[in-house]
């Protein structure tokens, strides 16, 4: 007959378990997954199958502002992911209405750098803070969320370095933006704790600028670079395909102008134009969302002009991937997909929609090597309306060398087998 164990000795036994669980090494990954932003997907997937290789023992806490979605996109990449929102949900606490009269308006950071790096500072999220306190590693994951766009984010670089003064964890950030750069205090509270990084890391030169002097700082482009969703090994197709990928987004546009008008509305007109000087019809048009709702409103103000378009939505772009190295021609104001087209080898025309923040977002892949023609509406040159390319994107060589230097930095960060702390 099978005999169970008894509840002292499955007492036990969870003891044994939660030790061993209590002492595995703990990789504590800072990132804006979970929106959902393909782009910002795309680089955690690339950290979270890196370390499954590199740390496969290590606990990889991912905190976002989303976890819930966070986990439903990523978790295949890792199974030994962990999906919280403690620093997020601090920072943004901090930055609300809600906060009391304990935070200080002009300088919400104070508080949350306080309440990350100590036990009891914000007791709802004892336990979460307890796991941030556990890691050797706090890492903040590249994108460009760390700038003056949103300068309440500067309260994630001080929890950071706040933990690492705290319990001596190795503080880094990859593939950082940071242009615009913070302002006044927050500047000055920024590269304060910017100092306190074992790495910083840039992805593009206008940011050294921002990080100043810090010892830590680097430059090895953004962090999709990282990601195997790249197909840069194989070129893309010699014989142009005639379609063209429209990825058009409508946050961050206010400032994007274009005869007389403004925002939305305007880079309809501009992408309509385009379109229209290309002689492209709809049938020949593939409509592809990046950030669901927001890639849908300009397609919707395009109206017929898009009928017949092939429309790839969100969902199925992150799960099927996106129609790079098919020899299409990409208009685009979204940053990834002009990484991922151009590193395909695919012609294509980024859009810069918020000129203080895409224009060098764009540029850095022009500097890396992408062929691709870079246009600001009114501003651009041709009137605003370029000529359709045929150059390709990156070069194999420069592509391959752009991944390089980024999968150097992945491995000297995280060397394989050697446990950091």
């Amino acid at each position: 007959m099978t005999e169970f164990p008894s509840r002292a000795e499955l007492f036990r036994l969870s003891r044994r378990v939660r030790r061993a669980l209590d002492s595995r090494e703990v990789i504590y990954l800072v990132t804006s997954a979970g929106f959902p932003n393909f782009g910002d997907e795309l680089i955690v997937e690339a950290w979270l199958r890196h370390l499954a290789l590199r740390r496969p023992g290590a606990r990889v806490v991912v905190d976002s502002p989303r976890p819930g979605q966070a986990s439903l996109l990523l978790r295949h990449a890792n199974r030994h992911a962990v999906f919280v929102d403690t620093v997020w949900s601090l920072a943004l606490f901090a930055a609300s209405d809600e906060a009391g009269p304990e935070i200080d308006r002009d300088a919400p950071w104070e508080w949350v750098a306080d309440v990350t790096s100590r036990l009891g500072g914000a007791p709802r999220d004892a336990e979460g803070v307890e796991l941030l306190l556990r890691a050797s590693t706090v890492h903040i994951v590249g994108g460009g969320y760390l700038n003056n766009v949103w300068p309440h984010h500067v309260s994630l670089v001080a929890a950071v370095a706040a933990v690492s003064r705290a319990n001596g964890a190795r503080a880094i950030a990859t593939g950082t933006g940071l242009t615009p750069g913070f302002t006044g205090a927050a500047l000055e509270r920024f590269r304060t704790d910017a100092a306190q990084f074992e790495v910083f890391d840039l992805r593009d030169r206008p940011s050294l600028d921002v990080l100043a002097d810090a010892p830590g700082g680097s430059f090895t482009g953004d962090d999709a670079w990282l990601s195997p969703r790249l197909a840069i090994d194989s070129p893309a197709s010699r014989t142009p395909s005639g379609r063209v990928v429209l990825c058009a987004q409508s946050d961050l546009t206010d400032d994007f102008a274009w005869r007389g008008r403004t925002g939305t509305d305007a880079l309809a007109d501009f992408m309509t134009a385009t379109l229209d000087e290309w002689g492209v019809d709809g049938s020949e048009v593939t409509v592809v969302e990046c950030i669901p709702g927001h890639d849908n409103t300009i397609p919707h103000l395009m109206g017929s002009r898009l009928d017949g378009a092939h429309r790839v939505p969100f969902l199925t772009a992150w799960r099927s991937g996106l129609p790079f190295g098919e020899g299409h021609t990409w208009l685009t104001t979204r940053f990834h997909p002009h990484l991922m087209a151009a590193a395909a080898g695919d012609s294509g025309v980024a859009v810069v929609a918020k000129p203080d923040y895409y224009a060098t977002k764009h540029r850095s892949l022009t500097a890396a090597g992408s062929a691709w023609t870079v246009v600001s509406g009114d501003t651009s040159d041709h009137g605003g309306v370029p000529p359709r390319p045929t150059v390709g994107g990156f070069s194999p060589a420069d592509a391959k060398r752009n991944r390089a230097v980024k999968r150097e930095l992945a491995a000297r960060l995280y060397p394989r087998g050697i446990r950091l702390r």
